[in-house]
């Protein structure tokens, strides 16, 4: 069967609402979201950030920007102390050979587009990807770079050109996060028509959803029927802090 946009797309997620409950990560995987705006303002950045990412988060010249990196960075703390038995401050990265960070005890993948942030943590590899739809992007001048032949004819015979782009991309992108690899320069041939995928010698169930109105989420998580939680930090989340 030809892929389309709507075999690709999965049926809406389940989000559950997050206050700090107890979670293992024995045998799930744990996707989490949240809005930059809504924590910027109640986080305390200098009790969990590193001198570092304090630093960086000054450098932007874009608000959004800023308070994006400093919300994300702030949970990415606080939610892998969660899991490692590290506090959130002592918790120390390291930087893989593609300048991927990493950290020894599990595995996680941030994604974030405009105000919404995804984190991600697993036992194994995994890849997330969101974007904002942006219905007035050029599209066009960019298609020849990352698509096949076959993927563009999807895009440019598609009901919603730019929705089919975004899905394709977010696809693509997830895929190369899980592996590890980042933007390749042979993007067109990574795939983004299939549900599995077979790269870097390992196989990935690869899912595609609306995370808002607005946003697509992509998933691209190894073939071990690991069941999937997606949490919602919300205005529950406040209760994590």
């Amino acid at each position: 069967m030809e892929s389309t946009a709507d075999n690709l797309l999965n049926g809406p997620i389940t989000w559950l609402p997050y206050d700090g409950q107890d979670l293992s990560i024995k045998g799930f995987v744990h996707i989490f979201k949240m809005k930059a705006s809504d924590y910027f303002k109640k986080i305390e950045a200098k009790e969990l950030l590193s001198a570092e990412e304090l630093a960086k988060a000054t450098r932007f010249l874009h608000q959004q920007s800023r308070e994006n990196y400093t919300v994300r960075k702030y949970f990415l703390r606080k939610l892998l102390s969660h899991f490692l038995p590290v506090p959130p401050k002592a918790l120390v990265f390291h930087l893989k050979d593609n300048k991927k960070p990493a950290i020894d005890g599990l595995c996680f993948n941030v994604s974030h587009s405009k105000d919404l942030i995804t984190i991600a943590f697993s036992e194994s590899s995994i890849g997330v990807d969101i974007e904002y739809i942006d219905p007035y992007f050029q599209y066009k001048e960019v298609i020849d770079l990352c698509f096949s032949e076959k993927e563009k004819a999807m895009v440019e015979s598609a009901a919603l050109p730019i929705l089919t782009f975004y899905l394709l991309w977010t696809r693509k992108e997830a895929i190369v996060k899980a592996t590890g690899e980042g933007i390749v320069e042979q993007l067109p041939e990574v795939p983004s028509q299939d549900t599995t995928v077979l790269r870097s010698g390992r196989s990935y169930q690869v899912n595609s959803f609306f995370a808002t109105e607005t946003h697509l989420l992509t998933t691209a998580i190894p073939l071990d029927n690991k069941p999937v939680k997606f949490w919602d930090l919300g205005t529950s989340g406040l209760n994590f802090l």
